[in-house]
């Protein structure tokens, strides 16, 4: 299918998109025009959020043709990442006929991002630094999201909204489950440790974000660190009744810093198609083991038809990144989310 037609007069080529149900659009791009204006000026069904480079959402894969991406913005990928053709659509401009592969499907679209207002329905603290928040949205009809994406939440008197991955999955709407890293002097993390409570109504957009399953994969490795653990975590619950086996290594810095491993232990309890371990870098006992989430990973967790999920801090990620292609993973099976704590 083709969408769009490019202004006479301008020097165009064609970027095509390919989506993970192998559906497929073709686009016109006009010169000076990044990848993601020239989708977004038809109508194009691509996921994006802040159109400058800092969030990622919009980051594809090139399989073909010659590309520039613009360097004098925070660029969302490493140097490796661009080698291996991963690229911010928001800042990717095309010099030649290019194809994209996107991480998502066209015929199961999630919803567009949309404004919501929602109530606290219980609000607990997990461990010293995280918080666990439930929201109850005043309306989820027609609301779709995948699991993986993020919410960007707007409370009473913080100022500036935040993003947080949704731990819950859409068959829990109109509840929507976040974990809430809380950051020193942050005004977010303020806001949840002494004036946020049951009952209160805050606004959030969602859904955002690109972060998801492959559906074709038949196992699933996902590697989580801290409140990393929250789009993995919708994606792991996601997969339930599907008989697909799955792997979970997930740690914290330091044992008083650990939190959801009873609900991690249920979990797994109930899906016998589920491993998870659980590793702390300070304090570790019992069934836990001492190191990082990426020390957990053996060779023999993968197989050709393995795909990887990254979610943490950056450098987490780029660790985890680095030891898969040790254990011979291929760039295209690795799939990542970073993020900066949010104040």
């Amino acid at each position: 299918m083709s969408v769009g037609r490019g202004t006479a007069g301008y020097l165009m080529h064609r970027a095509r998109l390919i989506f993970q149900d192998g559906a497929e659009l073709t686009v016109s791009v006009e010169a000076g025009q990044t990848l993601l204006e020239s989708a977004l000026a038809v109508d194009a069904p691509v996921r994006y959020d802040c159109c400058t480079g800092s969030c990622g959402s919009c980051v594809v894969q090139c399989v073909d043709g010659t590309t520039v991406v613009d360097s004098t913005h925070q660029v969302p990928v490493n140097a490796d990442e661009l080698a291996e053709g991963l690229r911010p659509a928001c800042l990717t401009r095309l010099s030649s006929d290019a194809a994209f592969e996107l991480p998502y499907s066209l015929n199961a679209p999630a919803s567009m991002p949309a404004k919501h207002s929602a109530q606290i329905v219980e609000l607990r603290r997990a461990a010293p630094s995280v918080a666990l928040l439930t929201l109850k949205l005043d309306r989820a009809d027609g609301l779709a999201f995948q699991s993986g994406q993020y919410v960007r939440l707007a409370a009473p008197g913080v100022g500036e909204a935040r993003a947080y991955s949704i731990a819950s999955t859409a068959a829990e709407l109109p509840l929507i489950e976040l974990m809430i890293r809380l950051v020193p002097d942050g005004k977010m993390s303020r806001w949840v440790q002494e004036i946020a409570k049951v009952g209160d109504r805050v606004k959030l957009q969602v859904p955002l974000g690109s972060f998801g399953l492959d559906d074709r994969a038949r196992r699933h490795v996902f590697v989580a660190g801290g409140t990393g653990l929250a789009p993995v975590l919708s994606m792991i619950r996601s997969l339930r009744g599907r008989a697909r086996p799955a792997l979970l290594c997930f740690g914290c810095t330091r044992r008083q810093e650990l939190f959801y491993e009873q609900e991690l232990a249920a979990l797994a309890a109930a899906m016998p198609e589920l491993e998870v371990r659980i590793a702390v870098m300070e304090g570790a006992d019992g069934t836990l083991r001492s190191g990082t989430a990426v020390s957990l990973l053996q060779r023999e967790d993968f197989d050709a038809e393995t795909v990887c999920y990254l979610c943490g801090p950056p450098p987490m990620v780029d660790a985890a990144r680095k030891a898969l292609t040790a254990h011979g993973v291929a760039s295209k099976a690795i799939r990542a989310e970073r993020f900066q704590p949010g104040g």
